[in-house]
């Protein structure tokens, strides 16, 4: 089956992931972290991409890039093959480390940029790594904190500092929601929907002005249109929206 073309961003910029194989926690340990970053590094020297945020997870990376397409798949491509090659010869194995070749979705708009920026610094807080995003290592949050770059690029402080007074406001950015899911690895864009549904739900019940958001659930035509909200919002299809308003209905019920 041949692949599917990427789709080319008009601002040339990329949120992309890379999943190991079967899940396979490949940057498990620190020092596969740490060598992951170190080739993306090498590489920059090679490959005119434009790194504006990271996060290195156990078993998958974030990366939002700015790239001419071309270049970004060859950049991906020797980063992922140099730490296949890695990783093999630490664990003795053979085969593929990473789930295909990577992930990709355009970034059309600032307001998805600084979301998706966001969501990939949160990444550690939602798995429970760690409490606050600022405590993890392993991502681009340290680098705007101390300024100090290592696998930014130059113009990513220079558009931080242009959009935020300080590092402390751009930390209490980083603790509002977002209605939008990003690709990831599949149980964490599930469990982005389930967090955005609970969200919708109670924001209907304030709309409505319920003093019980269990309300929305017994009334009948506020149910279906709260459903219907879930489709338009999280373009999914008519059976997702009944499996996560199954799963909103009895988060609220036990409550």
């Amino acid at each position: 089956m041949p692949r599917q073309r990427r789709c080319e961003s008009s601002t040339g910029m990329y949120h992309v992931v890379a999943k190991g194989i079967n899940k396979e926690r490949i940057f498990n340990q620190n020092c596969e972290k740490r060598q992951v970053m170190k080739l993306m590094g090498k590489h920059l020297k090679k490959y005119p991409v434009e790194i504006f945020s990271y996060c290195i997870m156990s078993n998958h990376i974030h990366l939002l890039i700015r790239s001419e397409l071309k270049i970004l798949s060859s950049y991906m491509a020797v980063v992922l093959a140099e730490f296949a090659e890695y990783y093999n010869y630490k664990h003795q194995r053979n085969g593929h480390v990473f789930q295909n070749r990577f992930s990709s979705e355009c970034v059309e708009s600032a307001r998805y940029f600084w979301n998706c920026m966001r969501y990939i610094h949160l990444n550690p807080v939602k798995a429970n790594i760690v409490k606050k995003p600022l405590n993890y290592k392993y991502s681009s949050l340290k680098e705007y904190e101390h300024e100090d770059i290592k696998l930014l690029h130059k113009s990513a402080i220079k558009i931080y500092k242009n959009e935020f007074a300080d590092f402390e406001e751009y930390l209490i950015y980083h603790e509002k929601t977002s209605k939008q899911v990003f690709i990831d690895i599949p149980d964490e864009i599930k469990r982005q929907q389930e967090e955005i549904a609970i969200s919708m739900i109670y924001q209907k019940a304030h709309v409505e002005n319920l003093e019980n958001v269990k309300e929305v659930i017994e009334d009948r035509e506020l149910r279906m249109q709260y459903k219907s909200d879930l489709i338009k919002s999280l373009k999914i299809s008519k059976k997702r929206t009944e499996e996560l308003y199954f799963y909103v209905k009895n988060s609220i019920m036990e409550k």
